[in-house]
This record gives C-alpha cells, sequence and structure tokens, in this order.
C-alpha cells in the first residue's frame, strides 16, 4: 500500500463516482477501479458498495478513509516541513561563539535574524576558535565566530569586527592612572593570558612583541575566556592583553589602557566562519549578518544616524 492508493481512495470517497474521481486525479477510470480492487484484496475488506447507478463506503471504507485522511494531512505537512527547511524558512541553526557571546555586532546580528527568521531555532554554543572550525568541518556547527587567524582552508571567513590589544589593569594599579602604559613598563608584572589553543599565533604574536620590547613574559595564570581574565585582574593577580572595548561592565575594577608603542602586527580580530555552499540556513544567516555591518558602517560614517536603531529594520521574510 502507497500514499497514492490512499489518495485514490479518498478521491472516491469524495466524489462517490469513480468516473468523476478519475477525471480528478487524471486517470482512465479502468486503471483507478483496478487500483482500488488491489487494494481491497490486500486489506481483505471492501471499502466501497458498488453498483452501476450507485457507490457507497463500507463501514470498514469509512474507518479507513478516517485514517487516510489524516496519514495524507502528515505526509503533506512533512513535506511542506522539508521543502520550508532546506529553503531555509524553518529548521534549527547551531552557532558558535569564543569567549562570552555579548559583543555587540554578535547580539545586532542574532536579534535581526530572529527578527527576520522567526521560525528559525538558534542555538548558541560557547567553544575555542579551533574547537569551532572542527565542528563546521564536521558538520556539527552551522556558522562560527571565531578569533582569526584560522588555519582551515575548507572554511571561508568574513571579519566583522577589529579591535587593538590594549593592556587590563587593576583600577588601583599604579599604571592604571596614565593615559598609555609604556610596554616596558609590564616587564615585571604577573600576566594572565589566554591558553595558546584558544588562538596559536596571537598567542605567539603576543610574546614575540613583548620579547621585542626586552622581557619575557611571566605568565601567571592561564585562563580561556574574558570574564576569567577580568575576574583574576579586578582580583589583583595580574594583567592582561585583551581587546579594546570589551564590555567592562562586568567589573569596575577594572581600567583598560592603551599600550606604547602599540603591538606590532596584532589586533583583536572577529569573524564569522562558515563552510562555503553548506546549506540555506547558512546562506540566510549570513544576507542577514552583512546588511547589520553595512548599516554598522553607515552609521560610523554618518554621525546623525548613531541615534538610530541599534539594528536595521528587516522585512519579514
Amino acid at each position: 500500500m502507497e500514499l497514492r492508493h490512499l489518495r485514490y481512495v479518498v478521491t472516491v470517497a469524495d466524489t462517490l463516482h469513480f468516473g468523476q474521481a478519475a477525471e480528478r486525479l487524471h486517470l482512465s477510470q479502468p486503471p483507478l477501479s483496478q487500483q482500488i480492487r488491489q487494494l481491497e484484496t490486500e486489506l481483505g475488506v471492501s471499502l466501497f458498495h458498488r453498483t452501476k447507478r450507485h457507490v457507497e463506503l463500507t463501514d470498514a471504507g469509512r474507518m479507513f478513509v478516517e485514517e487516510a485522511r489524516v496519514i495524507l494531512a502528515h505526509a503533506a505537512h512533512a513535506s511542506n516541513l522539508a521543502l520550508r527547511v532546506n529553503q531555509g524558512e524553518v529548521g534549527q541553526l547551531s552557532i558558535g561563539a569564543a569567549g562570552p557571546a555579548d559583543a555587540r555586532i554578535f547580539v545586532d546580528i542574532l536579534r535581526a535574524f530572529a527578527r527576520r527568521h522567526p521560525q528559525i531555532r538558534m542555538v548558541v554554543r560557547n567553544m575555542a576558535s579551533a574547537e569551532q572550525t572542527r565542528a563546521i568541518n564536521e558538520g556539527r556547527l552551522h556558522v562560527g565566530f571565531v578569533a582569526l587567524p584560522i588555519d582551515e582552508p575548507d572554511l571561508a571567513t568574513e571579519t566583522i569586527l577589529r579591535r587593538p590589544i590594549v593592556i587590563a589593569l587593576p583600577r588601583t594599579h599604579p599604571l592604571a592612572s596614565r593615559a598609555r602604559v609604556p610596554l616596558e613598563a609590564l616587564a615585571n608584572e604577573p600576566h594572565i593570558m589566554f591558553t595558546r589553543r584558544m588562538g596559536p599565533r596571537l598567542f605567539d604574536a603576543v610574546i614575540a612583541a613583548c620579547r621585542e620590547a626586552g622581557f619575557a613574559m611571566q605568565i601567571a595564570h592561564e585562563v580561556d575566556n574574558l570574564y576569567t581574565a577580568c575576574a583574576l585582574v579586578a582580583a589583583g593577580l595580574g594583567v592582561c592583553f585583551v581587546p579594546a572595548g570589551i564590555q567592562q561592565k562586568h567589573s569596575n575594577a577594572v581600567v583598560l589602557r592603551p599600550v606604547t608603542p602599540t603591538l606590532p602586527h596584532v589586533d583583536s580580530q572577529l569573524a564569522i566562519a562558515y563552510k562555503p555552499q553548506s546549506c540555506e540556513l547558512v546562506s540566510l544567516f549570513m544576507d542577514v549578518a552583512r546588511e547589520v555591518l553595512a548599516a554598522k558602517r553607515t552609521r560610523a560614517k554618518h554621525p546623525r544616524l548613531r541615534r538610530a536603531a541599534r539594528t536595521p529594520k528587516l522585512a519579514s521574510a
């Protein structure tokens, strides 16, 4: 028994006329009658009472048709759902985030995407950049907000934020009163450093910059996220190189100061990583991300627009 058989029976039940049912189904009457009889033989029951002038459902036929309508409705829904998922209208989008997921641009993109595609469920997972790239390659994530650079030739990346590296100090630290902190003044400070696996190139670049300034960084503690780094700095356990513009609201006990000279070839780049041509959901997400970034650039060029909405008003799909 196949779905077409259910469709045949329901159509005959609706018309109670084999000729009219055949016409609706774009069949000739003899093949339709033959298909119904074959189904009745398979089921071992008669679905219709037939005479030359009259067709009516049997008791078994009425029960069969009720269930057949339910099955056909579910099949139609499943087919429509599959099509909509393929077109990106519904589904689940898995997103990775390196460190705290509270950067303004991250929040703006997710808010805009939710408004544009309210039927798509977003699942956000906190993962280191290297772990995100593996997950995207393995199909466990659709997109990831990663710290550049990454060594994944199969993935595309689009930079959404660039920030210089500054030094985070306890508010009571003697250097906190300076507008800029000389790099060599940090030579004897205990440093809090992100684990190398989170960003090998950035880690090596910071170590090299300190070496060029004439000292070897004394790493007192290692962390895997900005929250922990700021907490340790606030506790007076050391200083930490962090991206400029991080949310200082996490601790009033921490201040950020630029270093001089600026760390050469070292900045913090946040990018969206994804596998090109992976699925429609990724394309929809990147379309929204690009719109948000374009709106942000426009506001930056035109200061009067900065008081406008934080995210662009996106029409519903």
